[in-house]
């Protein structure tokens, strides 16, 4: 039945019921019918059942609203789960966890504090809401002190009304955007704490640019508890298939060394040994010797020719039938595996088949040695890799957030891989820019064009 008119028979019904037993009444005891008095007493009722009624209908209409935003929540989190249990990149998982949390409590800013082996600060810090260019304007992410120290100490849940008046507030730096109020949780693996939910400034979800702000409960301390349990399961499974990653790379390296040892190497030594043997015969029996070398000389290009196999095999080329995309792809694979930094690869509109292998080849022994440098001397936590086409041209871009390239090095070029970097660019008739970045770290831009020249 239609909810207004359940609302108005519980005032109709009951006004009508009265009159006709004030009515009754009156015949009974009176003889006659006190039509004032039936009409004051029933409008008095009336208004009273008016009344009544709105208040019963207004706390069931809170109760059903309650019940539908908690019965959202619940299906949002159930989703979230399922969201976070199909991806198995740990920086992916990472992220994912700050953005659905924040969906789920409608927080407008959310952070992610993935702690250190030793608890005693963050090894990470992954936040939601806030932009590149602001994050860049905050400066160096928090260190662990005043009230996230409190919070990563006591591993508790916590909902904080005023940061600002919390007597463990540290204050925020500068730039910062104002955040009042913070609720909390814990993100705990068999039993340790790994990191730290942190969710401020709950909006109205269906007035979000509302700068009136609703306030955090218990409910959705319970909702974020949940989602902390499921966030923990996602990110040891992503930081275990990274584990398996290391252990198959490993595995890889053992099974070349064997290779190269049973075959090349064997090859090589048993070259030697006959060399050895014809150095005795050169001057008694020169003939035999002449062949013997021959020989050699043929063994030595057969080692050479397997060696060459061996390298073709290990890089991310055509000969493997991978495009430029898939090549891009593979190389962020095997520094996530080698290294532990976290590696964002984005590819816009790039057609592989427009890319001729030859190019290929060469744009990804550049963004190959880019990712060594990085690997050998950056020390970076971070990459991202960018690959897109843009006014005809083919554009790559590597930046890490590692210690900067000095210009003096630039100007030395040490070694033989930067002079090779800018050697291949040009072979393309393209432009390689490597440089500093003003926030730290270094860049790469490579420019080329997509159709020869």
């Amino acid at each position: 039945m239609n909810k207004q008119i359940l609302r108005w028979l519980t005032i109709v019904l009951p006004v009508i019921l009265l009159a006709i037993v004030l009515v009754v009444t009156d015949l009974i005891v009176f003889g006659e019918i006190h039509y004032l008095e039936i009409i004051i007493s029933v409008v008095l009722i009336a208004i009273g059942a008016v009344v009544f009624s709105n208040w019963v209908f207004a706390q069931l209409d809170a109760r059903e609203f309650e019940i539908r935003k908690r019965a959202a929540q619940l299906e949002a989190l159930n989703l979230s789960g399922l969201s976070l249990i199909t991806e198995l990149d740990l920086g992916v998982v990472l992220q994912k966890v700050v953005d659905l949390s924040r969906e789920l409590v409608s927080a407008r800013y959310g952070a992610l504090g993935v702690l250190n082996d030793q608890a005693t600060g963050y090894q990470q810090f992954i936040t939601s809401g806030i932009t590149k260019e602001q994050r860049a304007e905050i400066g160096a992410p928090p260190q662990g002190r005043g009230l996230f120290r409190y919070l990563i100490d006591e591993g508790k849940p916590l909902i904080v009304e005023d940061i600002s008046k919390h007597e463990h507030s540290y204050g925020f730096p500068e730039n910062h955007p104002v955040m009042r109020s913070m609720i909390a949780v814990p993100i705990k693996n068999k039993g340790k704490v790994i990191g730290n939910l942190y969710l401020t400034e709950k909006i109205d979800p269906w007035n979000p640019h509302s700068d009136e702000l609703l306030k955090f409960d218990e409910e959705d301390l319970r909702i974020l508890e949940l989602f902390a349990t499921q966030s923990a399961i996602a990110i040891e499974n992503a930081r275990l298939y990274r584990h398996v990653q290391q252990l198959a790379v490993l595995e890889e390296r053992q099974r070349f060394g064997m290779d190269l040892h049973d075959g090349v190497i064997q090859s090589i030594y048993a070259v030697g040994l006959m060399l050895e043997s014809i150095a005795h015969q050169v001057d008694r029996q020169p003939e035999l010797a002449k062949q013997g070398i021959e020989d050699s000389i043929e063994s030595l290009n057969t080692a050479i020719r397997d060696i060459r196999n061996y390298i073709l095999d290990l890089r991310p080329q055509h000969f493997q039938g991978r495009n430029i995309v898939q090549g891009v792809e593979e190389l962020a694979r095997a520094l996530r595996a080698n290294t532990f930094m976290d590696v964002y690869v984005e590819i816009t509109d790039v057609d592989s088949d427009a890319i001729g292998p030859e190019k290929t080849v060469e744009v990804l022994h550049i963004a190959q040695e880019a990712l060594q440098n990085i690997q050998k001397h950056a020390q970076a936590s971070e990459v991202s890799i960018a690959l897109r086409s843009q006014n005809g041209n083919l554009m790559l871009e590597i930046l890490d957030n590692g210690i900067s390239i000095k210009p003096q090095q630039l100007r030395r070029s040490l070694g033989n891989g930067l002079m090779n970097m800018q050697e291949r660019a040009s072979s393309l008739n393209g432009e390689i820019i490597i440089g500093p970045k003003l926030e730290g770290g270094t860049e790469v831009r490579l420019t080329i064009p997509l159709q020869d020249q």
